[in-house]
């Protein structure tokens, strides 16, 4: 609970050092990141479910003002969510009576960089409003999956492997900055990232000796604090 309450607060303010009080700032970030849409759809039906769950962020990030309001930002991300294995081995179980299934995945990784305007709008002597819109290229990471079932007739296994792919994405962030010293900074964000990689030849085996390549979207939607 402890390791909990300190990664909350690390989460909503990221130490940053500002390149002045009217200028901008860098920033060393990590944060929650919570699914969205179909990337946490658990819905069997729904071709497009990514089972995603809850994870973490780790950015890198930059602002910098040409007049009063108005400049550049930049960020490195690093993101990775996992998988809900088991909500797949209930499904596994439904759809196949009498058999038992089981599965073990991994995550859903993102790694990239973005660029795009920044704004920044005071509302007391300490304090702005900051908003950013970013676009640019992340590399997007499938999760392993390893599926068993067993039942009385005996036993089968099926993997899929993990694959990679490169995509454009999108950023849309609010939020808050506090100056706490001339060079020190508080930071509170509020963003939603988009992506939706294709990833190609993606190879699964099972237990009967046969191999098939496949061809899949999957959308990212996560919403990050």
């Amino acid at each position: 609970m402890k390791n909990l309450f300190i990664l909350l607060i690390i989460s909503l303010f990221s130490a940053t050092n500002c390149l002045s009080q009217d200028k901008g700032y860098i920033a060393i970030s990590i944060s929650s990141s919570t699914p969205s849409g179909d990337f946490a759809s658990k819905d069997p039906d729904n071709k497009s479910a990514g089972y995603a769950t809850s994870g973490i962020i780790f950015d890198i990030s930059f602002g910098y003002k040409f007049g009063k309001n108005f400049g550049i930002a930049s960020l490195i991300r690093g993101q990775a969510n996992g998988t809900d294995a088991q909500a797949l081995a209930d499904e596994l179980s439904k759809q196949n009576p009498g058999l038992n299934g089981t599965v073990e995945s991994g995550t859903w990784s993102i790694g990239g960089y973005m660029a795009g305007g920044y704004g920044s709008f005071q509302i007391s002597e300490k304090a702005s409003f900051e908003s950013r819109i970013m676009f640019g290229f992340l590399s997007a990471t499938s999760p392993d999956i390893n599926v068993n079932l067993t039942g009385s007739g005996g036993s089968a296994w099926l993997k899929q492997k993990s694959a990679s792919s490169s995509t454009f994405a999108y950023l849309f962030s609010v939020g808050f900055k506090y100056d706490v010293g001339e060079r020190i900074c508080l930071l509170s964000n509020f963003d939603y990232l988009g992506a939706k990689p294709e990833f190609r030849n993606v190879e699964t085996t099972t237990s009967l000796g046969t191999s098939d390549k496949s061809t899949f979207s999957q959308s990212f939607g996560t919403i990050n604090i």
